[in-house]
């Protein structure tokens, strides 16, 4: 009894010193950045990591006086500017300047540091069948043809198909193939005779990476910075779908 009597405080102190202890703090900056082509005007988010017991409020948090710096293969240069809104987040100055298969070099200044990036932009895409406005019966459901696209990462495309008003819920069907039987996915279509998006996505290898390959999760440059800096193309079609 009197050694167990020795042992309770000597636990107690053990527990004590191990929950005081804490893993070691990593800052890394957190980039977001996609180059999309006919998008008028291009954004970029420029953050870091946080302490576990940091309050965060999202919508004035954020990195500021970030310099961002894109050159293309022409050596041409295009510049953002941040939002007057929201703390780090950046507008590019040019309208219209992301070119399909163009590569361009993003260049990221932040707080003495500069993170940097060589990203393709891939081919352009275009849905084939059916055409934009069409009506489809679920009944004798078309089949979903688009366009083959160069630069994407191993030919892999991103369909989804939601109503205007729900963008949350859909799924994302990936697939190597230019045809998709997405029509035949009846639970997609969780209402009838209504309109509905529906989108075809072309990722480079850097957004793939982000977005599906989990053991590399967002990593731009080893210890520095987490997040995405990439590119996608992509088209969309409005359809009426009925029973």
């Amino acid at each position: 009894m009197k050694r167990l009597i020795f042992l309770i405080p000597f636990c107690g102190l053990l527990f004590t010193s191990c929950s005081l202890d804490e893993a070691p703090f990593e800052h890394r900056y957190v980039i977001n950045l996609v180059l999309k082509p006919d998008m008028k005007f291009q954004k970029a988010f420029v953050d870091s990591t946080y302490r576990l017991d940091e309050a965060i409020n999202y919508y004035h948090k954020g990195i500021s006086d970030a310099e961002i710096i894109l050159i293309d293969e022409n050596a041409d240069t295009f510049g953002y500017s941040e939002s007057d809104t929201m703390m780090g987040l950046y507008y590019s100055n040019d309208s219209f300047f992301v070119e399909y298969g163009m590569k361009y070099l993003v260049n990221i200044s932040v707080e003495g540091e500069v993170i940097s990036r060589e990203v393709q932009v891939p081919g352009s895409l275009a849905i084939l069948s059916p055409k934009h406005l069409d009506t489809l019966s679920l009944s004798n459901p078309p089949l979903l043809i688009w366009n083959s696209c160069e630069d994407c990462f191993e030919n892999t495309y991103m369909s989804t198909a939601y109503i205007i008003e729900d963008t949350l819920g859909f799924i994302p069907m990936l697939t190597p193939d230019t045809t998709l039987g997405i029509f035949y996915n009846r639970f997609l279509f969780r209402e009838k005779d209504t309109i509905y998006t529906v989108l075809v996505e072309a990722m480079d290898s850097n957004v793939y990476t982000y977005l599906i390959s989990w053991s590399q999760y967002g990593e731009l440059k080893e210890g520095s910075a987490i997040g995405l800096i990439g590119a996608m193309t992509f088209d969309s079609i409005a359809v009426w779908v009925k029973e």
